[in-house]
């Protein structure tokens, strides 16, 4: 079973970019596999400054050190 925190693709609009935090849930069973996606929080960016707005979870601390970085 997998259940990671992940970015997804960044928008941007305007002077604004938008990063949303995804946890993905997936478990494989012999010859299938269940995968599920939750939205957790928006790291939202504008003019040099950020700020995160959490959907779910315990904190900004917990979910900033859980989220897996794109390789």
């Amino acid at each position: 079973m997998s259940n990671e925190l992940r970015l997804q693709q960044p928008q941007v609009y305007g002077n604004r970019t938008i990063i949303p935090v995804v946890r993905e849930n997936s478990t494989c069973y012999g010859h299938g596999m269940i995968a599920a996606v939750h939205p957790v929080a928006l790291l939202i960016g504008e003019n040099g400054a950020w700020g995160i707005v959490l959907l779910e979870g315990d904190s900004v601390a917990a979910i900033l050190e859980k989220i897996v970085l794109p390789a």
